[in-house]
């Protein structure tokens, strides 16, 4: 082992809905090892203590136990409700690994703030298997708004893009709602070419019936409307959003539904666990980019719900020059990205920072317990 890399070490781990990610880092700050694990949110279907494990052992592999000062486990789902199961699996892992005593357990919105700075309090809005905003001060969290789960919660996340994609595709398919990419992009995802072109060959095809583009949006005009189209059931948006009423039916529903792709799809969806439609993320917004609107009002509404956020928990931080953060795949780049960004700025007059690796602001936050500063 390299000299600089020689212990004492601490330790911090991400552990999200999709993902777990360990870093083992000296003191001073240098990276002794890595490792990942499944998803650890038991709300999303994760094993907790068995990501946490997979991640610790393969991170520390064939390092001296003896020498972890530290650890911090930002663990989704580890809020006040989840607290008590959150703590059990963490100290289950530490010890699983052959290590002494037990790692402090704060939230993953903590971690994903300390990711993006070594400031002690501010703001971060969070976009990524779970969504939502959050005041943060020394490594507790104020106020926060959403981060409440697929269920219930959410709003902008990888998850409700994934899941407005099966829901627009599903109308699209039987006649409620507008012709869109995410028809085609959206099967293909979830199950594969193949599978995809063998269910779509074995229908009949009327004469005046074409493939769907996936060039882009324009072609999707030429589809011919039905003669009548059930009404859309309005939902709930943020302020805003274009709401769908009773009265107003959608343009240009597709003409022949495909039962047997849908149902596929449905399948697909619920055999799986929720976390899993976040991969649908980037496929919403590839199809934005490519000027489908469906998929563009997607995506905007998603902007729309993580800036309500940070306005519902903005009263609560008392420094106006204080930090903000984002934080997740969904706010790494891409359209939802580029209006949340653009909605920071016009909020704070500032531009909002990129957050890094959550499992390093896990082991900043370490560190920091420990008197030292992550450079």
């Amino acid at each position: 082992m390299l000299t600089h890399l020689a212990g004492p070490y601490v330790i911090g781990i991400d552990a999200g809905g999709t993902k777990t990610r360990c870093v083992v880092l000296t003191l001073g700050g240098a990276l002794a090892g890595s490792g990942t694990g499944p998803g650890a949110n038991p709300n999303s279907g994760g094993d907790t203590a068995g990501a946490l494990t997979t991640a610790l052992q393969t991170a520390l592999g064939d390092l001296d136990r003896s020498h972890i000062l530290a650890g911090v486990f930002g663990i989704a789902g580890a809020g006040s409700a989840g607290r008590p199961a959150a703590v059990s699996a963490a100290r289950r892992a530490w010890q699983a690994v052959g290590l002494r005593g037990s790692p402090a357990v704060v939230t993953d919105i903590a971690v994903a703030f300390a990711a993006g700075t070594s400031a002690p309090k501010g703001i971060v809005v969070f976009s990524g298997t779970g969504a939502g905003a959050a005041v943060i001060s020394d490594g507790a969290i104020v106020q926060r708004a959403d981060g409440y789960g697929w269920l219930v919660g959410d709003e902008g996340s990888a998850v409700w893009l994934g899941r407005e994609a099966v829901r627009a595709a599903l109308a699209a398919y039987d006649g409620r709602g507008s012709p869109t990419l995410l028809t085609e992009s959206v099967p293909r995802a979830l199950l594969g070419a193949a599978v995809v072109t063998e269910i779509d060959s074995s229908r009949p095809r009327p004469r005046h019936e074409r493939p769907l583009a996936l060039a882009g949006a324009p072609a999707l005009a030429s589809r011919p409307a039905p003669r009548s189209t059930p009404a859309t059931v309005p939902r709930a948006s943020p302020p805003g959003a274009a709401t769908a009423t009773l009265d107003e039916p959608p343009a240009h529903a597709q003409a022949t539904p495909n039962p047997q792709l849908a149902q596929a799809i449905i399948k697909e969806v619920y055999g799986r666990p929720p976390a899993a439609l976040g991969r649908l993320g980037p496929v919403v917004a590839a199809a934005a980019a490519a000027g489908d609107p469906v998929a563009r009002r997607i995506t905007e509404e998603a902007a729309q719900w993580l800036l309500r956020d940070v306005d519902a928990v903005r009263p609560a931080l008392a420094d106006p020059y204080a930090p903000v953060v984002m934080h997740g795949s969904v706010l790494r780049d891409g359209p939802v990205a580029e209006a949340v960004r653009d909605g920071l700025r016009d909020r704070f007059a500032a531009d909002p920072r990129r957050a890094g690796d959550g499992a390093v602001g896990a082991a900043g936050l370490a560190l920091r317990r420990l008197g030292h500063a992550l450079a």
